[in-house]
């Protein structure tokens, strides 16, 4: 076969990637705000991502609404699709603004200053969670019980995206209300999102948009997700940490990982780092500050392939970079740890707690836990530091029989903030 013909094979193997349900939002929330702004109906949106570069995005439909507009995004997963792949994902828009809306309580010269600030401090995007978006119940999620389904990133991409769509336009201070006392306190449903700068505003102006994102069919989409079982009720969650989603071939991945393993042998490397992921990774770096890059590699929730890949390859130093949910699936010998083929089972982790001389109610408290991260906050609460060494050791035992004989195992067990909670290598570092 010649090169070309190589060539071609690999580009039509080439997975397409899609964009998350957060990108589809904020797509959503810019048409409408633009049309509302300009009167224009874009078919397209270029969506700034967390990286920093701009993706287009096609808009559905744009719609007057009330005082407002809605517009339509459909959601496109590219060649990795989920539940949400092809529904509509809307977001629906309207403009608060107001004039002088904070009464001036001394005459001193830093007062105009003051109020100036309260009002930048008070503009930003009023965040909704509408039809077919859940809302959260339980702890243990990204997001606090009472509020919308809608993840820290997305909500930073609405912010930023609306702010920077406000910067094209003059903006419609005619709307205004003199005299008035400002924008009403935000219900429990309503998150408030700051602008990332309000430097563009006058010093007596206020302005909010308000956003509801709404997904038709978020509801009957949901069943089919693990949102019920872990207290996300009403609808779907929107998500994204990259804005992107990117098609999942377990092949493909792992030829990345082989590939990461042979750089990392070729550098020299006498230990390798197996990391989750990107987090994940970052944390281990600082604290191996003395390692070479190439020493790092993801391995995502390919545990047993990954350690028996770098046995193969000539490594007998390993350490794991871990948080506390895949670290308790890998001490239950879990050779893969996605969620989609393995659900989270804490049954194993209460009775380890009732082990290490914790008590039965607490114990029991473990098992009926949410999330593993709602597990970890409780057991952080109780100072329950020897069950989460004895994950850790647990998860080295289990790397160890999947590596073999001759083959050193450390992991290194990071809180979701990057606090190392437990090191098997050199004892407990949790203070």
């Amino acid at each position: 076969m010649t090169d070309d013909s190589e060539k071609k094979k690999k580009r039509r193997k080439r997975l397409r990637k899609g964009f998350s349900t957060g990108t589809a939002a904020t797509a959503a929330a810019q048409a409408a705000l633009r049309f509302l702004l300009t009167g224009a109906v874009s078919r397209h949106v270029s969506v700034r991502l967390p990286a920093g570069y701009f993706l287009p995005v096609p808009i559905d439909r744009i719609e007057q609404e009330g005082r407002g507009a809605v517009a339509v995004v459909i959601k496109d997963g590219g060649d990795d699709p989920d539940v949400t792949h092809k529904g509509e994902i809307a977001a629906a828009v309207d403009l608060d603004c107001f004039q002088g809306a904070l009464e001036e309580t001394n005459s001193s010269p830093c007062c105009a200053e003051t109020r100036g600030r309260a009002f930048q401090s008070l503009s930003g995007v009023v965040l909704r969670g509408g039809p077919g978006v859940g809302h959260v119940t339980k702890r243990g999620l990204p997001v606090p019980p009472g509020e919308p389904a809608i993840n820290p990133v997305p909500r930073g991409m609405m912010a930023e995206n609306l702010y920077e769509e406000l910067l094209k336009v003059n903006l419609p201070w005619g709307r205004g209300q003199k005299g008035s006392m400002g924008p009403q306190a935000l219900d429990k449903a309503s998150v408030f999102l700051p602008f990332p700068s309000n430097g563009f505003l006058p010093g007596d102006h206020c302005l909010r948009v308000n956003v509801e994102v709404r997904v038709p069919k978020g509801e009957e989409m949901a069943l089919r997700t693990l949102n019920p079982r872990l207290g996300v009720k009403g609808g779907i969650s929107i998500l994204g940490t990259t804005g992107l989603v990117k098609p999942f071939s377990h092949k493909a991945y792992e030829e990345t990982i082989e590939a990461g393993l042979s750089v990392a042998a070729a550098a020299g490397c006498h230990s390798v780092v197996l990391s989750t992921g990107g987090k994940s990774e970052k944390f281990a770096r600082e604290l191996l500050a003395h390692l070479p890059v190439e020493c790092f590699v993801e391995i995502a929730d390919f545990f047993a392939f990954g350690v028996q890949e770098s046995v193969r390859v000539g490594f007998r130093r390993i350490v794991h970079s871990v948080f506390f949910g895949k670290a308790v699936k890998m001490a239950q010998g879990h050779p893969y740890t996605h969620a989609h083929r393995v659900a989270l089972d804490l049954e194993p982790l209460s009775r380890l707690v009732l082990e290490k001389g914790h008590e039965k109610d607490f114990s029991r408290k473990i098992a009926q836990c949410n999330t593993a991260r709602h597990a970890l906050e409780l057991i952080q609460e109780r100072s329950a530091l020897n069950v989460v060494e004895d994950v850790a050791r647990k998860a080295r035992d289990r790397s160890r029989h999947f590596a073999g004989h001759g083959t050193e195992v450390r992991v290194l067990l990071f809180d979701y903030g990057g606090l190392l909670l437990a090191d098997t290598e050199g004892g407990s570092p949790w203070a």
